[in-house]
């Protein structure tokens, strides 16, 4: 299974070239995890947030930037969810 990070900061897993994700990129990524209950998702984002706390590429402000901006797209209730998991992972 690949990483949530292969996104991280807007690229792919190309790290020579360093572009932005392409639908194909995303939909393969979407495929990876769309069979995995709401505790696998998050025992991923949890080992994922880890992982890159150690690694010294964390960005809790940048994620948090990206969580406010889904506001408006999502129903209050998802919403909610997702800053309760973003605050557990400070």
């Amino acid at each position: 299974m690949g990483k949530l990070s292969d996104f991280n900061q807007g690229q792919t897993e190309n790290r020579e070239h360093k572009t932005s994700p392409t639908e194909e990129d995303i939909m393969a990524k979407y495929n990876q995890y769309k069979d995995l209950s709401s505790d696998q998702l998050s025992q991923e984002l949890f080992r994922e947030a880890s992982r890159q706390k150690q690694n010294g590429t964390f960005n809790f402000s940048q994620l948090s930037s990206m969580v406010d901006s889904l506001k408006g797209s999502l129903p209050d209730e998802q919403y909610q969810n997702m800053k309760r998991l973003l605050d557990s992972l400070k």
